[in-house]
């Protein structure tokens, strides 16, 4: 009986021979019903915040990529699916520079400092709206009330419900 020799690899050990271009081009196309719905329940400024996650992933890809003499893979898609992730987890008031901070985290320290596509152990998107949150509880904690770019009223406020109890204010309702 003869062994066959052992084979040491890196992931992954099964290929279904699709390209990575193509799954997260799929992606994309399945997220774009959560685009729309962003766009019709929070306004335009939810396309706003998905461009700037995006644009943010893709220059920190790029520009990390060159910085560090490796090579373009801006076409596997793979950081604009991060950045539209990143971006439909954000509250669409969170300040432009929070998102497109959220952008270069979820790629340059997430992404990129573990290897690349497939090498990191973690979501970048999701890791990247940990950091922001606990960076930047006030903003990242601020619920938007759909809708409501269709109302002319320029601030609406009132107790939040921790205020109140510690406060003994009536709760909001």
């Amino acid at each position: 009986m003869t062994s066959e020799p052992l084979i040491v690899s890196g992931s992954p050990h099964l290929h279904s021979g699709a390209q990575s271009s193509r799954i997260m081009r799929d992606v994309l196309i399945a997220l774009i019903p959560a685009i729309l719905g962003a766009t019709i329940f929070f306004g335009p400024r939810a396309l706003l915040v998905i461009l700037i996650t995006v644009t943010s992933c893709v220059a920190s890809e790029y520009l990390i990529r060159r910085l560090w003499h490796r090579s373009n893979n801006l076409h596997d898609l793979t950081a604009v699916v991060t950045g539209t992730l990143l971006a439909l987890n954000l509250p669409v008031s969170l300040p432009l520079w929070m998102a497109a901070l959220g952008g270069f985290i979820a790629i340059v320290i997430v992404k990129e400092c573990f290897g690349g596509v497939g090498q990191n152990f973690v979501n970048p998107a999701i890791t990247a709206r940990i950091v922001l949150l606990m960076s930047f509880s006030s903003a990242m904690s601020v619920w938007n009330r759909p809708f409501s770019y269709l109302e002319h009223s320029d601030v609406v406020t009132s107790a939040s419900y921790f205020e109140a109890l510690q406060s003994n204010l009536p709760l909001p309702s």
